[in-house]
């Protein structure tokens, strides 16, 4: 079977099974073009991938995490191929480069949120597009209810209900599904006076109108919201001092919520292992392990875990 016929009915394949599979349609179509898309998928060479791992995913003579994703990509078509016996074994070189470090997450303490939430009314002189009122809560929102930045900004008036039971449904997410984050009455009443506070502001009501609009009555984008983010952190003189090469990010909200649920937890002598199947399905997690990578061991959380540890030691 030729390359290209192999990636195509892979690519169908993975579809079928709900995923858009776009980013890694990407590579196989550019890893097809590397090695020829008539060239037979059994004839490819381990020095052939080899080759093109290192020449896509090497940046200065370094090894990029860029690198692994490219080789897991090209596995999952391999291996596809494998049990069907399109080819009689793997061509990927076995011997793998040293991976980098994992990205640590920064977790803001109590005061840096206060910050964050407080600058966020006052970080610009002047506001042409998002009103400062906006940009507070959206912040506000996203860690509170521990959602993805994408995830508040797609939220519409009908997504949000308040009453008897407060919720927001969360549609068509990273993993193309949707959830039900219910919250508490703080956040309904955020939520109730924003509410309030669009109608006072003449912008646009109907259930299917962005909760969240600038001044020309738009959609906030992302990266306007992930640039006001950088620059209310540089307001309030919030950076990371560690040797992880990025500053922080809007993402690390929903990163701090997550860690500090589990510190809440162990606190209130919670049996967190019980209680982690409901945090993953709370951030719109398939299994735990994605979950894991969102709870950061910070001193206060391995403070609690250990104290957890040493009562059960002396009883």
């Amino acid at each position: 079977m030729k390359t290209k016929d192999a990636i195509n009915q892979y690519v169908q394949y993975r579809e079928n099974l709900g995923g858009k599979f776009k980013i890694s349609t990407f590579v196989l179509k550019s890893f097809a073009e590397y090695v020829g898309d008539e060239k037979e998928l059994a004839d490819i060479q381990s020095i052939e991938c080899k080759n093109y791992l290192y020449k896509k995913a090497q940046k200065n003579s370094k090894i990029t995490v860029y690198w692994f994703n490219i080789y897991n990509v090209l596995n999952g078509l391999f291996s596809w191929a494998l049990i069907r016996n399109y080819i009689k074994g793997n061509p990927l070189p076995i011997d793998k480069p040293n991976k980098p470090l994992a990205f640590i997450p920064y977790i803001y303490s109590q005061e840096e949120l206060k910050l964050i939430f407080e600058n966020s009314l006052t970080y610009r002189k002047r506001f042409n597009i998002i009103y400062p009122e906006s940009m507070r809560i959206i912040f506000m929102v996203t860690y509170l209810l521990g959602l993805r930045p994408s995830e508040t900004l797609k939220l519409c008036i009908a997504d949000v209900h308040l009453g008897n039971e407060n919720y927001a449904v969360i549609r068509l997410t990273k993993f193309h599904k949707s959830r039900i984050v219910p919250f508490n009455n703080m956040v309904a009443s955020l939520l109730s006076k924003h509410l309030k506070w669009r109608k006072e502001n003449n912008l646009p009501e109907s259930p299917k109108d962005c909760l969240f609009m600038t001044r020309k009555k738009e959609p906030v984008k992302l990266s306007a919201i992930q640039q006001a983010f950088r620059t209310v952190c540089n307001k309030s003189n919030i950076h990371r001092n560690d040797a992880m090469k990025s500053d922080v990010r809007i993402y690390d909200l929903r990163h701090t919520f997550a860690t500090n649920r589990i510190i809440s937890w162990y606190k209130e002598g919670k049996n967190v292992q019980e209680l982690l199947p409901f945090l993953s399905t709370y951030l719109g997690h398939c299994n735990l392990d994605s979950t894991s990578v969102y709870i950061s061991f910070t001193d206060t959380l391995l403070h609690e875990a250990s104290f957890i540890f040493e009562s059960y030691i002396n009883k």
